[in-house]
């Protein structure tokens, strides 16, 4: 297996691994008052694509792309969207899109999956400042959650500093347009 089919398939298979977990809704403290309130999932079912289209992913790669490629996991409440670029380079930008409103019912909360790989990474991780909620890039890619949508995002090698810009500047931009898809 090429390394960059094994960084396209670390993040599923990371969330698979959670999905015996408690699907309990998170929970948070609310400061102005100390009482715990649950959060809300996100409701609107969107698609990846939308957040980065073809166009969006030839100009963050430098080069054409061909058509997306799409594949979904409903028990994990996950949608992709690959874009790998026309010409014979290894050039790639994968968007994955978890979020409650596509998730079986009983399954793990879009929070606590996000919040479960960000412990698990703990020791790998750069946390990312202005990019939805919160946001870092582990092995993979960037890891996004937005308003109770959990957004991955991968470009290929993470020590890359090239890959690392590109992967915070494709992160703002699908945490952009998914504030204006909601």
């Amino acid at each position: 297996m090429k390394p960059a089919h094994i960084i396209r398939v670390l993040p599923l298979c990371a969330v698979l691994l959670f999905t015996g977990c408690s699907s309990n809704a998170p929970e948070k403290t609310d400061a102005g008052s100390g009482n715990t309130v649950v959060e809300q999932p996100a409701s609107k079912l969107i698609e990846p694509c939308e957040l980065i289209t073809g166009e969006d992913a030839a100009t963050i790669l430098g080069e054409a792309v061909k058509p997306a490629k799409k594949s979904e996991k409903q028990v994990v409440g996950m949608k992709l969207c690959l874009y790998n670029a026309r010409s014979d380079s290894i050039e790639f930008l994968q968007v994955t899109l978890t979020q409650d409103a596509f998730m079986q019912p009983g399954g793990i909360p879009t929070a606590s999956i996000y919040k479960s790989l960000k412990d698990n990474f703990e020791d790998m991780r750069t946390d990312i400042e202005g990019v939805g909620d919160e946001a870092f890039i582990s092995t993979g890619g960037i890891y996004i959650m937005s308003d109770g949508y959990y957004i991955q995002i991968g470009a290929g090698n993470t020590s890359n500093e090239t890959v690392r810009n590109r992967l915070i500047e494709a992160g703002k931009m699908a945490v952009a347009k998914l504030n204006s898809l909601k």
